[in-house]
């Protein structure tokens, strides 16, 4: 069974209408719809507040529906990927603008260990892109086996 079909059943079971259950989680009759047949799912929160509302647990809705399990998985991951990519931009950005503007300034003790700084932080930058290059092609393996 599917989290699709637990809505479906539930909105049957409590003789709802689309437009009515989704004015209870302040949602669409399209999106009750997309749901129930599974063009999109709703989010935790969402789920959290159904099986809130109709006494189910919330196990019972997520765990007999491995689609969505493995969705969840997928964007936990992507979350991570997405996260470590703007530490990466971060410290070679500000790294680099470090650099740059010392460029312009007049020679001086803090003017050299503003420079070493900055190459420092570009050299962090650059590691932590090829543990991120990694992990996005051991993401992208592993993806396609699951498909």
């Amino acid at each position: 069974m599917n989290i699709g079909n637990q809505i479906l059943n539930i909105r049957k079971e409590k003789q709802l209408t689309q437009e009515e259950f989704g004015r209870l989680f302040h949602v669409t009759r399209q999106t009750v719809s997309n749901w129930e047949n599974e063009k999109s799912y709703p989010d935790l929160q969402i789920l959290i507040d159904i099986s809130n509302q109709f006494e189910i647990s919330l196990d019972t809705l997520i765990k007999e529906d491995s689609k969505m399990v493995k969705k969840m998985d997928k964007e936990r991951v992507l979350g991570k990927i997405k996260k470590e990519k703007s530490i990466i931009e971060f410290f070679t950005g500000a790294g680099t603008g470090i650099i740059v503007a010392c460029l312009l300034s007049p020679d001086s003790i803090r003017r050299t260990v503003a420079i070493i700084v900055g190459l420092v932080m570009i050299g962090i930058g650059w590691y932590k892109k090829t543990r991120y290059d990694n992990k996005v092609f051991k993401y992208m393996e592993e993806f396609e086996e699951d498909s």
